[in-house]
């Protein structure tokens, strides 16, 4: 086996696989001490777990394996693959999880320095914020589906509404109304 070989940079790029007599037998998907797993299939997936050892040459767009194809059947992992995918998501899964318990951790702390009236003032603006979000009109491109009150009920014949901003009691004849006065003046 080469110790030139950079198994992280093969993972992340999911560089093909190769066996000795040619043959392609899939993509590296992750690395252990001893072992790489190879999965091969896109709708009926093999994974093999095969020794580094069994590393051959790496060309910069493949690995090529010191075993013929028949040979890599016999490191083939049987039921579907579900404990490598299960170690190899695990890391994923462990991390995703490190960073959200630090998010909240730091959630936590920054809402540990606030007083009271400031946890509500900040949920305020924070509800604020996202009606403003809301309103937007069409022309931003991340805010095309915006209600904006042509198809509600108030624009059909013989429908009486009122609408009341609960902030400071102002009625008003549509929803949206409502809405632009709520965005302008809350």
């Amino acid at each position: 086996m080469s110790t030139s070989i950079d198994w992280t940079e093969l993972i992340k790029d999911r560089k093909g696989v190769i066996t000795k007599d040619n043959q392609a037998c899939g993509n590296i998907i992750g690395e252990g001490d001893e072992n790489i797993i190879i999965e091969d299939g896109a709708v009926r997936q093999h994974f093999y777990r095969v020794p580094k050892s069994a590393a051959g040459a790496y060309n910069g767009a493949e690995l090529t394996l010191n075993i013929s194809y028949d040979e890599l059947k016999t490191y083939e992992e049987k039921e579907e693959g579900k404990g490598i995918l299960e170690s190899v998501t695990g890391t994923i899964k462990d991390k995703t999880k490190s960073v959200k318990e630090k998010t909240l951790n730091k959630i936590d702390d920054d809402d540990d320095d606030d007083d009271d009236d400031d946890d509500e003032d900040d949920k305020e603006q924070l509800t604020e914020k996202r009606f403003d979000q809301d309103t937007r009109t069409s022309t931003d491109a991340n805010y095309r589906n915006i209600d904006r009150g042509e198809k509600s009920d108030e624009s059909s014949t013989n429908v009486g509404s009122s609408f009341t901003c609960d902030k400071c009691n102002t009625k008003f004849t549509s929803r949206q109304e409502l809405k632009e006065h709520f965005s302008s003046q809350h």
